[in-house]
């Protein structure tokens, strides 16, 4: 029964890890395919926001940043002010979405990116 203590033990202190590299992978995901399949997301673009740019501009951009940022969290690189500006942009993109089942899965990907924020890293 000891063994099995003290694996849980070992995974336990993994777990801020697998946390920050799974939600890191996410928007690592998401901002390359805002980049590479813009079209696919231009429909999600709010109207007013057509006059500050084109469709597929804001979409690549925010495909930019989330590529970026979810390097940098990945990489482990100021993790917490990392982790809080895609918390802030994921709450301004909660704004723009209708409640359905995407919402649900972005408010806890927000919850993964608060606890990560919330964590005193090393």
């Amino acid at each position: 029964m000891k063994s099995l203590s003290n694996f849980h033990d070992r995974m336990h202190d993994y777990s801020p890890l697998v946390l920050r590299l799974g939600v890191a992978f996410v928007f690592i995901w998401f901002g390359w395919s805002g980049i590479s399949n813009t079209d696919m997301w231009t429909s999600l673009v709010p109207t007013w926001a057509l006059a500050i740019a084109p469709a597929t501009t804001l979409v690549w951009l925010h495909g930019m940043f989330e590529l970026i940022f979810g390097l940098l969290l990945f990489a482990g690189i100021w993790t917490r002010g990392v982790a809080f500006f895609l918390l802030l942009s994921l709450i301004q993109t909660l704004t723009l979405l209708s409640w359905g089942p995407v919402m649900v899965r972005d408010i806890a990907i927000m919850i993964v990116l608060l606890a990560v924020v919330m964590r005193k890293w090393d």
